[in-house]
C-alpha cells in the first residue's frame, strides 16, 4: 500500500472516529490494532462490500439473462460418484456452456466458495461448517464399500472381518476427520489411533487402477465402481457387520446471500438428478 493511500486510510479513520466519538484503533509503539468497536466496523464493511458485489452481479445477471460459464469444485469422493456423469451431461445438452470443475479437499474449496471464486460446491455433509452465509442442499446417501481385484486372497473368505481388513493394504482418498467416526468404528480404531490407511490419493481413478493391479482393498462409492464390477476388474467385499454406516453423504453448498448464475443452477439441477 502506497504512502498516499495509508495517509488518506487514516484520514478516514480518523475523521469517522471524530465523528462518532468512539476509537476504533489503539495506537502505540508497537503499532496499531482494531478495538472492539473497530472490529465491529470491519464486520459491518466486509458485509456491505459483499453485498455490494451481490448488486453488482444480480445486475449483470438481469441484463445479460444467461451466463455461459460455472465454476464449481467436488470433493474427491462426490466427484468419484457425480463428476463424469455430470460433465457428460451438461456436455449433451448444453455444449456451449463453459465448465470448470475443481477437485480438492472440503476445506479448500469451502475456502474458495467464500472468497466468491467458486459458485458452489458439492462436499461431504459432515465436512460442511454450521454456517447462516452457506447455504446447504442434501444430496441422497451414497452407499460405500470394499473393492479387491477379483484374485486377491480375501475373496476367498465368505465374509470379512474388521481385523482382517485392518491387516490388509487399505487405500482411500483422503478421509475428512469429521467424517471418519462410521468407519473408525467399523474398523475398530481406538480413540488415539489414526485410520488404517496405507495410501491416500485425491485422484481416485489412480487408485482404482492400483486395486486392478495389485492386493490392495479399495474404500469407495459403489456406484463410482460399477463399471469395474461389471467388467469383472473389482468385486465388491462382503463385510461381517453393517457395511451402511459407512454410507455417504453429500451436499450441495453455495453463499446463502449471492445469486446463483443460469448456468450454476442449471448444472446444480443436473447433479441433483444425478443424485
Amino acid at each position: 500500500m502506497s504512502a498516499l493511500v495509508c495517509r488518506a486510510v487514516r484520514g478516514r479513520i480518523q475523521a469517522l472516529e471524530t465523528e462518532t466519538g468512539m476509537q476504533l484503533c489503539d495506537r502505540g509503539t508497537r503499532g496499531v490494532t482494531l478495538t472492539a468497536v473497530g472490529k465491529m466496523v470491519v464486520e459491518r464493511a466486509k458485509r456491505i462490500m459483499f453485498e455490494t458485489r451481490c448488486l453488482t452481479r444480480d445486475l449483470t445477471l438481469m441484463r445479460e439473462h444467461v451466463i455461459g460459464n460455472v465454476q464449481f469444485g467436488l470433493g474427491p469422493f462426490p466427484a468419484a460418484t457425480l463428476l463424469a456423469d455430470t460433465l457428460r451431461k451438461l456436455h449433451a445438452e448444453w455444449p456451449q456452456l463453459q465448465v470448470a470443475a475443481e477437485v480438492n479437499s472440503p476445506p479448500v474449496l469451502l475456502a474458495a466458495l467464500q472468497a466468491e471464486s467458486l459458485d458452489f460446491v458439492v462436499v461431504e455433509r459432515r465436512t460442511v461448517p454450521q454456517n447462516e452465509d452457506l447455504s446447504v442442499h442434501r444430496l441422497r446417501p451414497e452407499a460405500a464399500g470394499f473393492f479387491v481385484r477379483p484374485s486377491n486372497p480375501l475373496r476367498h473368505s465368505s465374509r470379512i472381518t474388521p481385523a482382517q481388513l485392518r491387516e490388509a493394504t487399505l487405500i482411500s482418498v483422503p478421509f475428512p476427520i469429521r467424517g471418519a467416526g462410521p468407519l473408525r468404528k467399523l474398523l475398530g480404531c481406538r480413540s488415539d489411533e489414526r485410520l488404517p490407511l496405507q495410501l491416500e490419493s485425491n485422484d481416485f481413478h489412480a487408485l482404482t487402477l492400483l486395486a486392478c493391479q495389485s492386493d490392495a482393498v479399495l474404500l469407495g462409492p459403489v456406484r463410482a465402481l460399477t463399471a469395474a464390477v461389471e467388467a469383472g476388474a473389482l468385486a465388491r467385499l462382503e463385510i461381517a457387520g453393517s457395511a451402511d454406516d459407512i454410507a455417504m453423504d453429500f451436499d450441495i453448498v453455495h453463499l446463502a446471500h449471492r445469486t446463483l448464475s443460469p448456468a450454476a443452477q442449471r448444472t446444480i439441477a443436473t447433479i441433483n438428478a444425478l443424485a
